[in-house]
């Protein structure tokens, strides 16, 4: 079984959300927290598996939440995903650079929100053009030093920005479609790894 608990600004959703996370055979909900003092306490008997965080709490309390677990566990820690009405809204991205691994946006979803933490627990994440636009930005003409990407990744981003689906991209990328899941986990992780080393880079400096 794998843990989830969620964070969410509204109790009523909330509610309904984890009573159908919990109804997801392989999925026990730890808790629902309203806030971030709530949240430590359901933390305080082990970290859950997955965290799953509303992005219309306060941003700040998302951006703090985020980075105290990534700057704590690195690449550890709960598998984090928000949840956004669309993945338009600008603190998705936000979100993602900050410590994020996958969103659930309403608007764009092609899976439920149980079945995107299932998705997500097995180490894969979705990514729609608009979100794939701007990771391509970054690793290509972004205004620092970010690592070169894989060719394999750089064609996997270019094909998502135009519209491609998943299994178009697996196709032409000759793997899997859990194969371009994995990916897109990994080009998440690797934006936020090349942030962190950027800012410890400009502390030094």
């Amino acid at each position: 079984m794998s843990s989830v608990v969620l964070l969410h600004r509204d109790p009523q959703v909330g509610a309904r959300l984890a009573q159908a996370i919990a109804a997801t055979p392989g999925l026990v909900v730890g808790g629902v927290a309203g806030g971030l003092p709530a949240l430590r306490e359901l933390f305080a008997p082990g970290l859950p598996d997955a965290l799953v965080v509303d992005l219309m709490l306060p941003p700040a309390h998302v951006k703090a939440l985020l980075r105290d677990l990534r700057s704590n566990s690195r690449d550890g820690g709960p598998q984090v995903l928000v949840l956004a009405v669309s993945a338009d809204d600008p603190r998705v991205m936000e979100a993602l650079r900050d410590g994020a691994d996958a969103y659930f946006a309403q608007a764009d979803a092609l899976l439920s929100l149980p079945e995107t933490i299932e998705q997500l627990l097995r180490g894969e994440s979705a990514m729609t053009p608009q979100i794939a636009r701007q990771l391509k930005s970054h690793f290509e003409t972004g205004p620092h030093h970010a690592p070169a990407l894989a060719e394999a990744d750089r064609r996997l981003l270019q094909w998502t920005a135009e519209g491609f689906l998943v299994a178009e991209v697996a196709g032409a990328l000759q793997i899997t479609v859990s194969g371009v899941g994995e990916r897109m986990h990994e080009l998440y992780r690797q934006l936020q790894r090349d942030l962190r080393d950027r800012k410890v880079t400009l502390t030094a400096a």
